[in-house]
Protein backbone atom coordinates (compact mmCIF):
# COMPACT_ATOMS: atom_id res chain seq x y z
CA UNK A 1 0.00 0.00 0.00
CA UNK A 2 0.89 3.15 -1.41
CA UNK A 3 0.94 6.32 0.33
CA UNK A 4 -2.03 7.22 -1.54
CA UNK A 5 -3.73 4.33 -0.21
CA UNK A 6 -2.52 5.66 3.38
CA UNK A 7 -3.78 9.00 3.01
CA UNK A 8 -7.59 7.89 1.50
CA UNK A 9 -7.33 5.37 4.47
CA UNK A 10 -6.73 8.46 6.81
CA UNK A 11 -9.09 10.44 4.92
CA UNK A 12 -11.88 8.19 5.21
CA UNK A 13 -11.79 7.63 9.04
CA UNK A 14 -11.99 11.74 9.71
CA UNK A 15 -14.91 12.58 7.63
CA UNK A 16 -16.50 9.31 9.51
CA UNK A 17 -15.73 10.61 12.41
CA UNK A 18 -16.64 14.09 11.67
CA UNK A 19 -19.88 13.14 10.70
CA UNK A 20 -20.62 11.23 13.76
CA UNK A 21 -19.40 14.09 16.07
CA UNK A 22 -22.06 16.36 13.94
CA UNK A 23 -25.33 13.74 14.23
CA UNK A 24 -24.04 11.43 17.47
CA UNK A 25 -26.25 11.38 20.12
CA UNK A 26 -24.83 11.06 23.56
CA UNK A 27 -25.30 8.54 25.81
CA UNK A 28 -26.11 10.14 29.53
CA UNK A 29 -28.33 8.08 32.08
CA UNK A 30 -30.46 10.69 31.56
CA UNK A 31 -34.02 10.93 30.12
CA UNK A 32 -36.55 13.96 29.84
CA UNK A 33 -39.46 11.92 31.78
CA UNK A 34 -42.28 14.22 30.68
CA UNK A 35 -43.61 16.19 27.73
CA UNK A 36 -45.23 19.66 28.20
CA UNK A 37 -47.80 19.28 31.20
CA UNK A 38 -50.38 21.15 32.62
CA UNK A 39 -50.69 22.24 36.03
CA UNK A 40 -52.42 20.19 38.68
CA UNK A 41 -53.75 16.59 38.74
CA UNK A 42 -51.56 14.01 39.36
CA UNK A 43 -47.90 12.04 37.90
CA UNK A 44 -45.39 9.48 38.10
CA UNK A 45 -41.62 9.25 38.47
CA UNK A 46 -39.76 5.94 38.67
CA UNK A 47 -35.93 6.50 39.58
CA UNK A 48 -33.85 3.80 40.11
CA UNK A 49 -30.41 4.13 42.18
CA UNK A 50 -27.95 1.80 39.79
CA UNK A 51 -24.33 0.63 40.00
CA UNK A 52 -21.14 2.96 39.97
CA UNK A 53 -23.20 5.74 42.37
CA UNK A 54 -25.45 6.72 39.76
CA UNK A 55 -29.41 6.89 39.19
CA UNK A 56 -31.76 6.03 36.21
CA UNK A 57 -32.69 8.74 34.94
CA UNK A 58 -30.18 11.28 35.93
CA UNK A 59 -32.63 14.34 34.95
CA UNK A 60 -36.48 14.28 34.97
CA UNK A 61 -37.85 17.30 32.95
CA UNK A 62 -41.37 19.19 32.48
CA UNK A 63 -43.11 17.68 35.71
CA UNK A 64 -46.56 19.25 35.93
CA UNK A 65 -46.53 22.31 38.45
CA UNK A 66 -48.97 21.86 41.70
CA UNK A 67 -49.51 17.74 41.05
CA UNK A 68 -49.60 14.92 43.67
CA UNK A 69 -46.73 13.58 42.31
CA UNK A 70 -46.37 9.58 42.92
CA UNK A 71 -42.34 8.72 43.34
CA UNK A 72 -41.23 4.69 42.80
CA UNK A 73 -37.30 4.73 43.59
CA UNK A 74 -36.11 1.19 43.22
CA UNK A 75 -32.85 0.06 44.38
CA UNK A 76 -30.81 -1.73 41.74
CA UNK A 77 -27.26 -1.84 43.03
CA UNK A 78 -26.27 -4.00 46.27
CA UNK A 79 -25.24 -0.55 48.25
CA UNK A 80 -28.47 1.46 50.51
CA UNK A 81 -28.95 4.72 48.86
CA UNK A 82 -31.32 7.45 49.18
CA UNK A 83 -33.26 9.89 46.79
CA UNK A 84 -33.25 13.69 47.61
CA UNK A 85 -34.91 16.75 46.41
CA UNK A 86 -33.09 19.46 47.67
CA UNK A 87 -35.90 22.56 47.78
CA UNK A 88 -32.91 25.48 47.22
CA UNK A 89 -34.17 26.18 43.62
CA UNK A 90 -31.62 26.99 40.92
CA UNK A 91 -29.04 26.00 43.21
CA UNK A 92 -26.23 23.62 41.43
CA UNK A 93 -24.56 22.13 44.99
CA UNK A 94 -21.06 22.27 44.62
CA UNK A 95 -19.55 18.65 44.07
CA UNK A 96 -16.64 19.54 46.98
CA UNK A 97 -19.62 19.92 49.80
CA UNK A 98 -18.99 17.15 52.57
CA UNK A 99 -21.59 15.39 54.80
CA UNK A 100 -21.72 18.87 57.18
CA UNK A 101 -22.60 21.07 54.27
CA UNK A 102 -25.00 19.04 52.42
CA UNK A 103 -26.73 18.48 56.47
CA UNK A 104 -26.61 22.39 56.73
CA UNK A 105 -28.49 23.06 53.31
CA UNK A 106 -30.93 20.17 53.50
CA UNK A 107 -31.43 21.98 57.23
CA UNK A 108 -32.21 25.21 55.57
CA UNK A 109 -34.16 24.06 52.60
CA UNK A 110 -35.99 21.23 53.64
CA UNK A 111 -35.98 17.83 50.96
CA UNK A 112 -39.16 18.54 48.57
CA UNK A 113 -39.09 14.62 48.40
CA UNK A 114 -36.84 12.37 50.62
CA UNK A 115 -36.68 8.17 50.31
CA UNK A 116 -33.96 5.09 50.92
CA UNK A 117 -33.69 1.90 50.04
CA UNK A 118 -31.59 0.07 51.76
CA UNK A 119 -30.83 -3.41 49.35
CA UNK A 120 -30.94 -4.62 45.91
CA UNK A 121 -34.53 -5.01 44.65
CA UNK A 122 -35.75 -2.73 48.02
CA UNK A 123 -38.58 -0.35 46.50
CA UNK A 124 -40.15 3.10 47.98
CA UNK A 125 -43.04 4.11 47.07
CA UNK A 126 -44.21 7.83 48.21
CA UNK A 127 -45.90 11.20 46.51
CA UNK A 128 -45.06 14.91 47.29
CA UNK A 129 -46.85 18.49 45.57
CA UNK A 130 -45.26 19.51 43.18
CA UNK A 131 -43.89 23.64 43.17
CA UNK A 132 -46.30 25.80 41.43
CA UNK A 133 -43.83 27.78 39.51
CA UNK A 134 -41.51 27.00 37.28
CA UNK A 135 -37.85 26.04 38.19
CA UNK A 136 -35.47 23.35 38.31
CA UNK A 137 -34.10 21.24 41.28
CA UNK A 138 -31.25 18.73 42.27
CA UNK A 139 -31.46 15.66 43.69
CA UNK A 140 -28.84 13.70 45.23
CA UNK A 141 -28.04 10.65 47.59
CA UNK A 142 -26.75 11.57 51.30
CA UNK A 143 -25.27 8.04 51.81
CA UNK A 144 -21.71 8.60 53.17
CA UNK A 145 -19.41 9.51 50.42
CA UNK A 146 -21.89 8.79 47.72
CA UNK A 147 -22.63 12.16 46.54
CA UNK A 148 -18.93 12.88 45.97
CA UNK A 149 -18.88 9.94 43.67
CA UNK A 150 -21.59 11.51 41.51
CA UNK A 151 -24.78 10.39 42.72
CA UNK A 152 -26.79 12.97 41.66
CA UNK A 153 -28.74 14.66 39.09
CA UNK A 154 -31.60 17.38 38.08
CA UNK A 155 -35.59 17.61 38.26
CA UNK A 156 -37.50 20.33 36.67
CA UNK A 157 -40.82 21.51 37.16
CA UNK A 158 -43.01 23.31 34.22
CA UNK A 159 -39.81 23.64 31.73
CA UNK A 160 -37.16 20.96 30.88
CA UNK A 161 -33.90 20.74 32.32
CA UNK A 162 -31.57 23.24 31.58
CA UNK A 163 -28.51 22.00 29.38
CA UNK A 164 -25.74 23.68 31.12
CA UNK A 165 -26.18 22.18 34.43
CA UNK A 166 -23.22 19.78 35.06
CA UNK A 167 -24.09 16.08 35.07
CA UNK A 168 -22.03 13.45 36.83
CA UNK A 169 -19.27 11.41 34.81
CA UNK A 170 -19.06 8.00 36.06
CA UNK A 171 -16.55 5.15 34.77
CA UNK A 172 -18.46 2.75 32.94
CA UNK A 173 -20.19 5.43 30.84
CA UNK A 174 -19.65 5.58 26.75
CA UNK A 175 -18.25 8.82 26.08
CA UNK A 176 -20.44 11.10 23.99
CA UNK A 177 -20.22 10.43 20.57
CA UNK A 178 -21.05 13.60 19.84
CA UNK A 179 -18.21 15.48 21.28
CA UNK A 180 -15.64 16.65 18.45
CA UNK A 181 -12.63 16.66 20.34
CA UNK A 182 -13.04 12.55 21.47
CA UNK A 183 -13.89 12.09 17.37
CA UNK A 184 -10.81 13.65 16.46
CA UNK A 185 -9.13 12.11 19.36
CA UNK A 186 -10.13 8.74 18.14
CA UNK A 187 -9.27 9.52 14.02
CA UNK A 188 -5.92 10.12 15.11
CA UNK A 189 -5.35 6.79 16.95
CA UNK A 190 -6.91 5.15 14.30
CA UNK A 191 -4.65 6.39 11.44
CA UNK A 192 -1.59 6.07 13.73
CA UNK A 193 -2.52 2.36 14.20
CA UNK A 194 -2.70 2.03 10.26
CA UNK A 195 0.44 4.11 9.43
CA UNK A 196 1.99 1.44 11.82
CA UNK A 197 0.76 -1.87 10.09
CA UNK A 198 1.92 -0.18 7.20
CA UNK A 199 5.12 0.47 8.21
CA UNK A 200 6.12 -2.97 9.30
CA UNK A 201 4.44 -4.57 6.29
CA UNK A 202 6.72 -3.21 4.37
CA UNK A 203 9.78 -3.10 6.35
CA UNK A 204 9.28 -7.11 6.53
CA UNK A 205 8.54 -7.45 2.85
CA UNK A 206 11.58 -5.65 2.31
CA UNK A 207 13.66 -7.86 4.59
CA UNK A 208 15.96 -10.53 2.65
CA UNK A 209 17.63 -12.54 4.77
CA UNK A 210 21.55 -13.11 4.14
CA UNK A 211 22.40 -16.27 1.95
CA UNK A 212 23.37 -18.50 4.70
CA UNK A 213 20.00 -18.11 6.38
CA UNK A 214 18.17 -19.27 3.29
CA UNK A 215 16.76 -22.67 2.68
Amino acid sequence: MGRRGLSTIAAVVLVSLAVGAASGQPLPRGVEAFGSQPAGGSASISIAAVPDYGYQPETIGNVPLNAIITVNFTDDDVLPHTFNISSREGFEIPTSYNAAQLNKLFSEYPALYAASVGYEGATSTGSFTSPSAPGWYEFLCNESGHFAEGMYGFIAFGEPVPSNLTLPHHGSEIPTTGSPLIAILGGVVIVVVVAGVVIWRRRRSAYRPPPELRH
